[in-house]
């Protein structure tokens, strides 16, 4: 497994007709950058996000995530 950081700008405006600009960066599981960038497109229009702008992706240093299951489940 190798993860990626994938920055992605979201842009929305205002009630005062100002656009705003928020940057938010993205763990994501991929085999490449290129990939990585696809699924975080794929995921973000999934979700209905429009104004958004990928700015950034790259390897990230974490080496794997721990998932631990709640007992409520």
């Amino acid at each position: 497994m190798q993860y990626f950081q994938v920055k992605v700008q979201f842009r929305t405006e205002d009630e005062n007709g100002k656009v705003k600009k928020q940057n938010v960066a993205y763990l994501v599981d991929a085999q490449s950058v290129t990939e990585a960038e696809a699924r975080t497109v794929e995921y973000l229009t999934a979700q209905g996000e429009e104004a958004f702008e990928v700015k950034a992706a790259g390897e990230s240093k974490i080496f794997g995530v721990i998932a631990v299951a709640s007992e409520a489940e």
